[in-house]
């Protein structure tokens, strides 16, 4: 049903009341439930949580009694269900005169009830922006189709989520709101990035790596010596660990989310064994009862070059979230939830200069929010040392230079004004590093502000 304009105000100011007493808004789930329950013909809890991929005893056993436990504290009155519109309007009905609020911000409702068009721009306590915004966050853009989509799959045996996108893209904020959405699943986050060549480059002490974090994360007893067999082999080994003593010794399904695992095509025949491996994992949920108790994410940075069978590779299989930059829409929309209205020149500008970047609107609009720059100085100094961009220009500069076949190509880029063909390696860790796009079989500088710093600096 369409929330009206009254009731959507309305309920903004229980948001602002929630906040003023509890210092953090309403939740996407919350703001949900009220949202359903607030219209005069209500639906149960199952067919809220059916139709918006929850599950039904989450929100009857835990989030529904905790929100009419709040909403009782804010009134002064008991709230329950059946009687939160009567109960919420006699509250409202006593509260003095204010200006009217701004509507609720955009992600707190189903794609259905809302219009992005439509809502004026509502402040929030500022966040600075860091490389994953925070659960519950109002600074996070979500990416439909892509979120409903791993909620309902990560809640599906045997589940295989591929987020794939540059860094600083938004691919761990994503993949953090589909482990919260599936909180009665155990999780394990591994990320590669965190590990260490020599684990990386050897395919045995990989996998033991795998296997004692995955035990440690589960707060299991260790059991490794038990199950490594040199005669079977590492991937055997590894499986027979999962199978026979990590599935068996856990009740609920668990998640096992791999963050940069591209940071494994580095080491061609360990990446070659451990994503064949990962596959055949996967086949083994679709007729195996034990494994489809296993939901797996991988996280990459960019795509895969490895030399992989067809019917070897995890990365034709499953769901895939390719992640792309902020449309000029999305650009509008968090402008809005901190506060600042960018007039049709400023943002054409902007949106040349990061072509979308989602961390760099983020860190954008935190400095124009906050008053530390002014939106002419922006643009004046983006591309030099005294702008807010120089940490992050600084450390792209240090891996082109540590890199010389990196630098070597990137130059290619920047000397010309469209798409230039480089060698296909080089073109994928410019994509993972976000400095270029890739059309096809050519690569092209992603934004304004990484052509102007780096033909001078590079």
């Amino acid at each position: 049903m369409q929330m009206d304009v009254t009731d959507a105000t309305r309920l903004n100011l229980i948001d602002q009341a929630v906040y003023e007493k509890t210092g953090q808004p309403l939740n996407n789930l919350q703001r949900l439930i009220l949202n359903e329950c607030w219209q005069p013909s209500k639906k149960t809890y199952e067919e809220i949580a059916t139709q918006n991929n929850y599950s039904g005893s989450y929100i009857q056993q835990r989030v529904a009694p905790a929100l009419w436990h709040l909403m009782s504290e804010i009134v002064g009155a008991k709230v329950t269900k059946s009687n939160c519109r009567s109960v919420l309007l006699r509250y409202l009905d006593q509260l003095p005169e204010t200006p009217t609020p701004p509507l609720a911000k955009i992600d707190d409702f189903p794609a259905k009830n809302r219009s992005e068009t439509t809502l004026p721009p509502q402040p929030y306590p500022l966040e600075f922006p860091t490389e994953s915004v925070p659960i519950g966050s109002p600074y996070y853009i979500n990416r439909e189709p892509y979120e409903s989509s791993c909620y309902q799959l990560i809640i599906q045996p045997g589940a295989l989520i591929r987020l794939k996108a540059p860094r600083q893209m938004g691919k761990t904020s994503l993949m953090n709101r589909i482990i919260a959405h599936a909180q009665d699943y155990p999780a394990v986050i591994l990320n590669f990035q965190q590990t260490e060549q020599t684990v990386l480059s050897d395919l045995d002490r990989l996998l033991r790596w795998l296997c004692a974090n995955i035990t440690r994360q589960l707060k299991l007893a260790p059991a490794l010596d038990e199950y490594w067999d040199d005669d079977v082999g590492s991937k055997m080994s590894c499986t027979l660990y999962l199978e026979e003593y990590i599935l068996e010794n856990v009740d609920a399904p668990i998640i096992l989310a791999l963050e940069e695992s591209s940071e494994l095509f580095e080491y061609l025949d360990v990446s070659k064994d451990f994503f064949s491996m990962l596959r055949t994992w996967h086949e083994y949920t679709k007729h195996q009862e034990a494994w489809q108790k296993l939901r797996l994410i991988l996280v990459q940075s960019t795509e895969t070059y490895l030399p992989l069978n067809i019917n070897q590779s995890p990365f034709n299989v499953g769901f895939e979230a390719a992640l792309t930059r902020f449309t000029r829409e999305q650009v509008n929309t968090l402008a809005a939830r901190n506060g600042i209205s960018l007039n049709e020149a400023n943002m054409d500008q902007l949106m040349s200069l990061l072509a979308g970047h989602p961390y760099l609107v983020r860190l954008t609009l935190y400095h124009l929010a906050k008053g530390s720059i002014d939106i002419e100085t922006l643009f004046i100094t983006a591309s030099t040392d005294e702008g807010i961009f120089n940490n992050h220009l600084h450390r792209h500069l240090w891996n082109l230079q540590q890199y010389a076949e990196l630098g070597v190509s990137f130059r290619k880029c920047l000397n010309q004004p469209g798409p230039v063909g480089i060698p296909q390696t080089q073109a994928f860790k410019l994509h993972s590093m976000g400095l270029v796009t890739l059309d096809k079989n050519q690569v092209n500088v992603s934004c304004d502000l990484y052509r102007q710093y780096f033909s001078e600096h590079l």
